[in-house]
């Protein structure tokens, strides 16, 4: 591993295509507590918990905690959780820069409902700005979120926060975790649906031929006409040659999947063409949606040199890097960095004599 110096990042913001606000706060409204949606929403378990209840586990009763880039709560809400459990009384913080109401998007999660009215959820606070007070935060987290910001001005964010003594934690993305895998992979299935073999672009020009076709499920498909029959059978053709590929993915669901089942629903029997053309949009806006999330995740994904800056940053920023390593979930899925660190007690001695 290549020792971090103090050096921060490049002045110019390497990262295009960034999501904005409004971007991020319809990505929330999914609903799922985590970053990305799982079945029944679970919040995070194995080596992730048993990472975070470590940090909490350093914490004296009453402590404040302050979850930066929050999104739904995932890490805040664990914190809830073990306050609750271990007769705590934490204060919890949660902040993002997007307009955040997990009480709303986050409800229906079972691994929300119980501890989501313990913490204290606020939008449009990014990790540089989070309005908390200086020196009245005892432990500031970020799960999949410091590295979309400006790790140096968030690094001078939480020291200023932070009490003497006080703590920060965090996971970041890793170019080599699962989680980049799979951005990698989703991006590419989507390429290869929509840029490669054109499929929603020849479904809707099938659906504009059966148009004025009329029922018996659209005089099945138009065989009797030869330049419908043509686009039907190039579009057949994508699909199959789609499907032939499908094998080389660890996990085709991530694009293939959805697309080839939101062709389904568009050529599903007896519903109107103007229904199979807002199909074919929200099928559209779904994958574009999808495809700049993924694209965002993988800008925000520090390289090795990268990610030694922003270990520089909260050293410059006077945090003290206790250390770094990656974590690994059920011993074999590598999840991101994961970093803690402690603003100085000395500091404020320091201040005093001054």
């Amino acid at each position: 591993m290549s020792n971090p110096g103090r050096k921060g990042p490049r002045s110019k913001d390497k990262r295009r295509g960034k999501l904005d606000n409004s971007e991020w706060l319809q990505f929330w409204r999914h609903g799922s507590v985590t970053t990305f949606e799982r079945n029944g929403n679970p919040n995070y378990d194995g080596e992730i918990r048993e990472f975070w209840e470590r940090q909490f586990a350093t914490l004296t009763p009453e402590a404040r905690v302050a979850d930066l880039a929050t999104g739904n709560g995932a890490v805040a809400l664990l914190a809830a959780e073990y306050s609750a459990t271990r007769g705590k009384q934490f204060a919890i913080e949660a902040l993002d820069k997007a307009a955040i109401k997990p009480e709303r998007d986050a409800g229906g999660a079972e691994a929300a409902r119980p501890w989501l009215g313990q913490v204290r959820f606020r939008g449009n606070a990014p990790n540089e700005r989070t309005g908390l007070e200086s020196g009245s935060v005892d432990l500031a987290t970020s799960q999949y979120g410091f590295e979309y910001g400006d790790p140096a001005a968030s690094a001078q964010e939480v020291m200023r926060i932070l009490k003497p003594g006080g703590r920060i934690a965090l996971i970041t993305h890793h170019a080599n975790s699962v989680v980049v895998r799979e951005a990698r992979e989703g991006l590419e299935q989507h390429r290869l649906c929509l840029e490669q073999e054109r499929l929603l672009e020849k479904a809707g020009r099938v659906v504009k031929a059966m148009a004025g076709a009329g029922s018996a499920f659209e005089r099945r498909l138009l065989r009797g006409d030869g330049k419908a029959e043509h686009l039907r059978r190039k579009l057949n053709a994508s699909v199959d040659r789609v499907q032939q590929q499908a094998a080389r993915f660890s996990d085709p669901g991530y694009g293939i999947g959805f697309i080839l089942q939101g062709l389904s629903s568009v050529f599903a029997p007896r519903i109107e063409a103007s229904q199979r053309r807002q199909t074919i949009r929200r099928l559209k806006e779904s994958c574009a949606a999808y495809q700049r999330r993924m694209e965002d995740l993988l800008a925000a994904t520090p390289s090795e040199g990268e990610f030694d800056r922003l270990l520089g940053c909260l050293r410059g920023a006077g945090i003290a890097v206790e250390g770094w390593f990656p974590l690994i979930y059920r011993g074999e899925a590598l999840m991101g960095w994961a970093v803690t660190g402690n603003k100085p007690r000395q500091e404020a001695a320091s201040s005093a004599m001054e």
